[in-house]
């Protein structure tokens, strides 16, 4: 992965065979970023995404085999409070707050179908960019039980 900054602002370029939600949340670990809104597009293979059933309260997930284009990625960067909840990519295993995404994609074949929801991991088969716009104040997740989801507090 390659980053520029204007001193404020970046844009990240991940290269082939990077998975980009392991780069985007190790960089943002670094980073300590506070919170931020992110942007961008790209070419992705074998995308793993998913749909929040909102009457079961959980994700319907999907494997996608093949390569793809990203026509949209949109979400945020937050940190978690370390506790329960599904949907939203985060390192496993841990007990201190670590950065969250939430990234939601729509992805297009070679058939011009597109295919959307939210993004899970995905390999990177050209390039991926993503602007990376940091929020003035931290944003933070917090589990809420009622939904079965971490919501931004």
């Amino acid at each position: 992965m390659k980053e520029y900054s204007d001193g404020k602002n970046y844009l990240l370029r991940f290269d082939r065979g990077e998975e980009v939600m392991t780069g985007l949340l190790n960089w943002a670990r670094e980073r300590r970023l506070d919170g931020a809104f992110l942007s961008g597009l790209g070419a992705i293979k074998n995308p793993h995404l998913g749909y929040f059933d909102a009457q079961k309260r959980s994700y319907i997930d999907k494997e996608f085999e093949g390569e793809f284009e990203i026509a949209s990625l949109t979400g945020n960067l937050a940190w978690d409070d370390a506790g329960g909840g599904e949907g939203d990519v985060e390192p496993k295993g841990e007990t201190e707050p670590q950065p969250i995404a939430h990234i939601h994609v729509v992805i297009s074949g070679p058939n011009f179908l597109a295919f959307g929801g939210h993004l899970y991991s995905a390999v990177v088969s050209g390039t991926v960019e993503i602007a990376v716009i940091p929020f003035g104040s931290k944003l933070e997740r917090k589990y809420k039980e009622e939904l079965n989801l971490k919501l931004l507090d």
